[in-house]
C-alpha cells in the first residue's frame, strides 16, 4: 500500500497531522528535572526567587517512587479526607476569573451544585468566564486590548512582548510568594517548583501555575490486544516495533497499528528530543538540523508505505482515531498524559480493556533511549492590577483553596461538588452521579489545581499501569533547554515561518516530496528566524546561567 497522498487530501490533513511531531508543539513552559528546584531555565529565576517548596506528608500514596518527577499512585481516596484549609478564604466581592475548556459547557450557576458548593466554600462568588480551548487566544487578545480585565486571567503559552504586558497589566506576586512569604499559602508551597519557572519574567513572579505531569505525551497502547497476539508490551529496536506493527495490521478486517504516521516516536527513536538543544557552553542546536531528524522522516515514510497507518488517519481529527483505538481499529494512539483517564471512560464496556503507555525503542536494540519533555504546567494565571493590596491577598487565598491536595475536603468539594447530589461515596471514593458529571466540566482546575497524582477509583491496574509508564519514561526524559527561556523572535515571527517548514515535513512524511528536500527547507527557517532565535535564546541562557 502506498503512502501517498492526494495534493487536496494533504491540505485537509495539516492541522489534524501538524502536532505528531516536534514541530507542531508550542514552547512557553518551563520547567526542570526536580520538584526540589535545580532549573535549566526560568526567565530569569534567581537563587530565593523561586516560592520555598513544602509537599504535603498527610496522604501517604499506595505508590511512590524515588523519582521526585513521578506522580504517586493512590488505590483508593485518602480515608478520612482531611480538611486543609481554615476558615472561609473571601468575603469580599465576586472574584472574576477567565480561563478555557477542552470540555462541553457546563450548566449556569443557578442550575450548578457544583460550582454553587464551590462558592460557599470560598465565601464569595466565583464568576466563571470561559471559552473552547481552540478560541482562547482570540478571545485573550481582546480582553488585553480592553480596559475591564477579570480579577484572574489564564495566560497560555508566551505572549508578544510578554515582560511588558505583563508589568502594564498585571500584578507583580514576587512579596507575596516569593522565597517563605509562599507559606502563608501552604497548598501552593506544594506546588512542585518547576512549575513556578513558567511565572517569572523579568526576575518577578507573575501568576499561579496549572501544574503537570512531566510524561508529556504517551504513545496509548491497547495492551489486551498485544497480549492477545503474543507480542511484547515494549519492542526493544525499530525492527521489533516495525515488525509489531506488521502483525497488528490487517486491513482486509480493518485493523491497522496506527491511528496517525508516529513520528514523534521516531524522532525519540533516532535520538532526537525536543526541537532545540544546548551544550554546556550554552550554543544552541535546532535539532531538525541534525542527521537524526532527516532519518526519522525516512522512517515515517517507510512506515507509511508498509500500510500500517489508518489510510484515513493522517486526515481527521484526535477525536477519531482515539475512538478507533478505543474501538480496536488501531492499536495504538499519541496523545498527551492528561488524557489517560478518559479511555478507561470510554473503554468500560470492552471486555479486559488495558491500556499502557509505549517507551519509544532504541533505533537498535541495546542503544540509548531519549524522551522529550512534557511541560511542568499547562499555564499560568494572572491577578490583575489592584488597587488593594488586601485584595490581592483574598485572591491568592481563592487560589490557595483551589489548589488543595488530593485526599483533601476541598478537593473533594472542588471536583465533585456536593455530596447526594452531584456525587456519592463507594467505599472512600467519591463518585460523580449523572448530574454531576454534566456539572463537573466547570473548568475551575483551569484557574489552578493540586500537584497532579495517579487516582482510578476502583482500577488498581490502570493506577499501577500509569505510575509504571512514569516510573520507567521519566528516566529517559530530556529537559528542553528553551523552555524557560523568552525569544520574543520565536513569539512574533516564529509561527509563521515554522508553518512552511511543518508543510515541507507534512509533505515528506505523507510521501508527496523527497526526504532530501527536508535540508533545504530547514536552511530556509534558518536564513528567516532560526538564527536570530538562536541567538536570543543563547544570550538567554547566558544571562540565566552566568
Amino acid at each position: 500500500m502506498s503512502g501517498t497522498i492526494s495534493r487536496r487530501r494533504f491540505l485537509g490533513t495539516t492541522g489534524a497531522f501538524a502536532a505528531i511531531g516536534l514541530l507542531g508543539a508550542c514552547s512557553g513552559s518551563p520547567r526542570s528535572q526536580s520538584p526540589s528546584g535545580g532549573s535549566t531555565g526560568g526567565g530569569g529565576a534567581g537563587d530565593g526567587l523561586l516560592p520555598t517548596y513544602q509537599p504535603f506528608d498527610t496522604f501517604p500514596p499506595d505508590l511512590a517512587s524515588s523519582n521526585p518527577d513521578v506522580s504517586p499512585g493512590y488505590f483508593t481516596y485518602p480515608d478520612p479526607p482531611t480538611t486543609v484549609t481554615s476558615g472561609v478564604p473571601a468575603s469580599g466581592d465576586p472574584i472574576r476569573a477567565l480561563t478555557f475548556t477542552f470540555d462541553p459547557v457546563a450548566p449556569e450557576l443557578a442550575n450548578n451544585a457544583l460550582w454553587q458548593s464551590i462558592n460557599e466554600a470560598l465565601g464569595t462568588e466565583l464568576d466563571l468566564e470561559y471559552t473552547p480551548a481552540a478560541e482562547y487566544a482570540a478571545r485573550f487578545a481582546t480582553t488585553i486590548a480592553g480596559n475591564d480585565l477579570p480579577d484572574l486571567v489564564a495566560i497560555r503559552g508566551q505572549q508578544q512582548q510578554m515582560p511588558a504586558m505583563l508589568a502594564a497589566k498585571f500584578t507583580d506576586l514576587t512579596e507575596h510568594l516569593s522565597g517563605d512569604a509562599v507559606l502563608d499559602y501552604p497548598n501552593l508551597a506544594a506546588l512542585p517548583t518547576p512549575s513556578w519557572l513558567s511565572t517569572v519574567y523579568d526576575g518577578r513572579i507573575w501568576g499561579v501555575p496549572v501544574p503537570r505531569s512531566l510524561i508529556g505525551s504517551v504513545l496509548y497502547t491497547r495492551a489486551d490486544i498485544l497480549e492477545r497476539a503474543g507480542l511484547s508490551l515494549q519492542p526493544e529496536s525499530l525492527e521489533e516495533f516495525t515488525e509489531m506493527a506488521q502483525a497488528l495490521t490487517n486491513d482486509r478486517e480493518g485493523r491497522w497499528a496506527f491511528g496517525q504516521t508516529p513520528l514523534s516516536v521516531l524522532l525519540e527513536t533516532n535520538g532526537i528530543a525536543n526541537l532545540w538543544s544546548v551544550d554546556e557552553s550554552g550554543a544552541f542546536t535546532f535539532n531538525a538540523t541534525l542527521p537524526g531528524y532527516e532519518q526519522a522522516l525516512a522512517d515515517a515514510v517507510a512506515l507509511n508505505d508498509l500500510g500500517v497507518v489508518h489510510p484515513d488517519g493522517n486526515a481527521v481529527q484526535n477525536t477519531q482515531r482515539n475512538e478507533w483505538m478505543v474501538a480496536g481499529t488501531t492499536a495504538f494512539q499519541i496523545g498527551l498524559y492528561a488524557g489517560w483517564p478518559k479511555f478507561y471512560v470510554q473503554g468500560a464496556d470492552i471486555e479486559g480493556f488495558r491500556l499502557t503507555g509505549m517507551l519509544s525503542p532504541a533505533r537498535e536494540a541495546g542503544g540509548e533511549m531519549v524522551r522529550t519533555a512534557g511541560p511542568s504546567v499547562s499555564h499560568f494565571s494572572a491577578i490583575a492590577q489592584q488597587d488593594d493590596p488586601e485584595r490581592v491577598a483574598e485572591i491568592l487565598r481563592v487560589l490557595d483553596w483551589l489548589a488543595a491536595p488530593f485526599g483533601s475536603t476541598e478537593y473533594i468539594t472542588r471536583r465533585f461538588g456536593k455530596e447526594g447530589e452531584t456525587f456519592t461515596f463507594d467505599g472512600p471514593d467519591p463518585v460523580l452521579t449523572s448530574e454531576g458529571v454534566n456539572q463537573a466540566t466547570l473548568p475551575v482546575r483551569y484557574i489552578t489545581e493540586n500537584t497532579p497524582v495517579i487516582f482510578e477509583s476502583r482500577n488498581e491496574q490502570a493506577v499501577r499501569d500509569q505510575f509504571d509508564h512514569q516510573e520507567a519514561g521519566l528516566q529517559y526524559t530530556v529537559p528542553n533547554p528553551t523552555e524557560g527561556l523568552y525569544s520574543e523572535t520565536a513569539v512574533s515571527e516564529g509561527a509563521s515561518a515554522q508553518q512552511a517548514l511543518t508543510a515541507t515535513e507534512l509533505e515528506i512524511v505523507l510521501g508527496n516530496r523527497p526526504v532530501a528536500d527536508w535540508a533545504a527547507a530547514v536552511e530556509s527557517y534558518m536564513s528567516a528566524v532560526g538564527n536570530k532565535i538562536k541567538s536570543e535564546y543563547e544570550e538567554a541562557w547566558a544571562q540565566l546561567n552566568g
